[in-house]
């Protein structure tokens, strides 16, 4: 098995023997890992024109259509679930619309920070979610949402900001303000934020029915995939990434799902989700590198997945390993694991397939 050894790999090594005091970690700027993304190792783009080499980009339609498909079918039983604490208030009614939640915020990380496919779809994933929000920005602009005491429409949320119309709203009303739900004016906002994100998701499922990559030629179609994983994964990186910080200074208001204590649950989620975009069902980049002759290199990415994801942290909350030198240290080994990958993918799988290395989507984040 090929090692890789980076220079973030190597100074995170020394930053986790420096955690016994927790207190000043490593002193330069280079160890704050939450700086260390986007990689300086550029993401992949494209594939040589004079390639022969090409890949049908159907499999991958046919996965994000029934990924687009699932998140529509969870958004519309977590409408129904805030719906019924309207109209009967319980803990056991909002235990069962937090439940929702969580399943439909796990459903969207299989699209979340893919950035290829329909324009029209990815410009739906900004009403999605509003990440991240270290300042709180959702829960001031839905307070001034209350204090205006109007009954909002779905409609009426569709012309409000994005930072009130997704996961993050209803996030902050079922895990922050739960016992505010008993009252009309909290319930009908969050009722109405839950069904535009039925009407968000019933668009993004209208714009994935369509394939669109069907006219690209083959060796652009490979491109665009490999893009695909490589958005996806930088951006699991920085969910990873910003909120550690450095050792001892971390930044929990950074995490993702932050409310709800769930960071660990939506990262490892991600996590899968790569690891089905690169397998596909099996016509995905596993099976193309197999038959490429490149079997050596398929398998220790798909292996590195499975341990990566089989060692997951038990703990649900980033703020709470966070807390802690063990805690850092499992989410340095997340980050190790998630580099194994994203250099393989740079630094074998690119050549191997004659891939033309460009700038991200993501760069300048």
């Amino acid at each position: 098995m090929k090692k890789y050894a980076s220079q973030s790999q190597i100074i995170l090594t020394v930053c986790t023997l420096a955690l016994s005091t927790m207190t000043t970690g490593c002193s330069d700027d280079s160890t704050d890992v939450s700086k260390s993304e986007p990689k300086q190792t550029l993401p992949i783009e494209n594939v040589k024109a004079t390639e022969a080499l090409g890949f049908n980009l159907t499999p991958v339609h046919e996965l994000s259509l029934d990924e687009a498909t699932e998140y529509q079918q969870s958004t519309r039983l977590l409408h129904d679930s805030v719906s019924h604490i309207c109209t009967q208030y319980s803990d056991a009614s909002v235990e069962a619309a937090q439940d929702a939640w969580l399943s439909t915020m796990q459903s969207w990380m299989a699209l979340q920070g893919r950035d290829k496919g329909s324009e029209e779809a990815l410009a739906l994933s900004w009403q999605v979610q509003f990440w991240p929000d270290k300042k709180n920005t959702t829960g001031r602009k839905l307070k001034e949402l209350l204090q205006s005491e109007k009954t909002f429409s779905s409609q009426d949320i569709a012309d409000q900001s994005v930072v009130v119309q997704g996961l993050g709203a209803a996030e902050w009303f079922l895990f922050q303000e739960q016992k505010q739900l008993s009252q009309a004016n909290y319930c009908q906002l969050a009722d109405a934020i839950t069904g535009h994100m039925v009407q968000t998701a019933t668009d993004l499922v209208a714009e994935w029915k369509h394939n669109p990559w069907q006219t690209l030629p083959p060796p652009l179609a490979l491109g665009e995939y490999l893009g695909a994983l490589n958005n996806q994964l930088d951006y699991t990186l920085k969910k990873l990434t910003r909120p550690m910080g450095k050792p001892g200074k971390p930044k929990p208001y950074q995490a993702e799902a932050w409310r709800s204590q769930t960071s660990m649950v939506s990262l490892k989620a991600s996590v899968e989700a790569l690891h089905q975009l690169y397998l596909a069902n099996g016509n995905g980049l596993n099976a193309l590198l197999i038959k490429e002759g490149h079997e050596s290199t398929a398998n220790r990415i798909n292996q590195r997945f499975e341990l990566l994801l089989a060692d997951w942290p038990q703990e649900k909350s980033m703020g709470a390993l966070l807390k802690t030198k063990a805690g850092y240290r499992e989410l340095i080994n997340v980050f190790n694991g998630l580099e194994y990958i994203q250099l393989a993918l740079h630094d074998d799988v690119a050549a191997e397939l004659g891939i033309v290395m460009g700038f991200n989507a993501t760069d300048g984040d």
